[in-house]
């Protein structure tokens, strides 16, 4: 796990509300501050879709909303003069692109183990941190998943040109 201070902020939130920087990820939850607090359950609403796109894995791919998704809506609700008090986002890299990093390692034991990239967006009093981490599927003692994770976020925000300082 790793703690990250965004030192640019202005590309980053851009890139976070405006651009496709993120689309890698799943919303799993969030909330958002501002004159009212928003609390955002990621989960898609099964009530919402007609059973057969709800049971097609092709049509409704994951169980959690994508980001690229709600983005927009989010942006919506955050647009105006005033910034938000505070948000925090919880996302989780699309299982495929998940499967693809640990296929790459060769290690099994993690394939069967490893439930979910986590990265951690939170923003007060002016400042943007993220916070890497894994959802465990079960217990292991291989810490191969998250020195992988830790690597891949920093390379993912160099190659966003996010700029960054560790907390770590």
């Amino acid at each position: 796990m790793i703690a990250l201070t965004i030192t640019g902020l202005g590309s980053f939130m851009s890139g976070l509300f405006s651009g496709n920087t993120f689309d890698s990820f799943l919303l799993a939850e969030g909330t958002l501050q501002m004159a009212v607090n928003w609390q955002i359950d990621g989960r898609l609403n099964r009530d919402f879709f007609e059973k057969d796109v709800w049971e097609d894995p092709a049509r409704r791919p994951y169980d959690y909303a994508a980001w690229s998704e709600v983005r927009p809506s989010l942006r919506e609700l955050i647009r105006g003069k005033k910034a938000p008090v505070s948000f925090q986002f919880v996302l989780h890299l699309k299982p495929e692109l998940m499967k693809n990093m640990l296929e790459k390692e060769g290690d099994q034991e993690l394939l069967s183990c490893v439930g979910a990239f986590v990265l951690t967006i939170r923003y007060k009093d002016g400042r943007a941190s993220l916070l890497s981490g894994i959802s465990m599927k079960s217990f292991t003692m291989n810490k191969n998943a998250d020195i992988l994770w830790d690597k891949a976020i920093r390379r993912f925000l160099q190659a966003k040109e996010i700029a960054f300082e560790s907390l770590t």
